[in-house]
């Protein structure tokens, strides 16, 4: 009686996880494509793409369907966020199409795109002094308040070259996605989990740092720790990334195996 009670109470504990799993599914579902607006008065326009394809040079590295996808994504992102100016300009709506651009490149390789761990994005006309740090900013992200932070003219300085691999919007979305990820349960998530281990294993090798300091491709901050070392490095592989896979391929792979965007890394030759 006690075996058969004990598989009676597996099966049903097993029973309540498929549902829970389903009911998942079917929220996510529900949540992505009817609860999230993709409305053609928000679509992109062709003098946003076109500002797009004049500030992150990669969009002309993907194919016609990725940035078919990618384009829909811009669209969401921006109509789902909380963008909030301290001052209005007339950059605010650019500022808008940059920043979700930004987050729809970093997330092409995943089903799930939203980035719950950003709920608004508040933009300053320029550096702000942070009351939580007490100190000033160029920009920052809040992982307690979901929010990430922004001047609007370093923000913007970062987009107008876009190769010198110095973007700070990249940067700071970089840190979102760490929080993004840390405890997601799903494969993804724990292969971006161990890309990050991966990468502090090569701020341990003397060889590989000796490699960062002859090339100065990485900007030196990047070596603080693994999370800048994370920021500063996606910010070179979205704004150069045949560079990247040519000077330091092995990273480059960590990088894309991190977001799920293998059929980028096999469209760069």
């Amino acid at each position: 009686m006690e075996s058969e009670f004990g598989v009676d109470v597996f099966g049903f504990v097993a029973l309540l996880c498929m549902l829970a799993y389903l009911l998942y599914v079917l929220y996510y579902a529900i949540d992505l494509y009817f609860l999230t607006p993709s409305k053609s008065t928000i679509r992109l326009s062709f003098e946003e793409e076109q500002l797009i394809i004049a500030n992150l040079p990669a969009y002309s590295l993907l194919t016609y369907e990725q940035k078919q996808k990618f384009k829909q994504r811009v669209s969401r992102f921006r109509a789902n966020k909380k963008f909030v100016f301290a001052e209005k300009s007339k950059d605010d709506e650019k500022i808008k199409v940059l920043l979700s651009a930004t987050a729809a490149f970093l997330m092409l390789g995943f089903k799930d795109y939203r980035i719950a761990s950003i709920r608004k994005i508040m933009i300053y006309p320029s550096a702000y002094f942070s009351t939580i740090t007490k100190q000033s900013h160029l920009g920052e992200y809040n992982p307690k308040l979901k929010t990430l932070v922004f001047s609007s003219e370093h923000l913007l300085y970062g987009f107008e070259n876009g190769t010198d691999n110095l973007n700070l919007g990249v940067h700071e979305f970089a840190h979102a996605l760490v929080f993004n990820f840390k405890t997601d349960l799903k494969c993804t998530a724990i292969k971006f989990r161990r890309g990050l281990l991966k990468m502090n294993a090569l701020l341990g090798d003397e060889k590989f740092l000796e490699r960062v300091q002859d090339t100065k491709y990485f900007r030196e901050y990047g070596t603080t720790n693994v999370h800048e070392f994370f920021s500063v490095a996606l910010e070179n592989y979205v704004e150069t990334p045949l560079d990247f896979k040519r000077l330091f391929p092995e990273l480059f792979e960590v990088i894309t195996r991190m977001l799920n965007f293998t059929a980028f890394n096999s469209q760069l030759k």
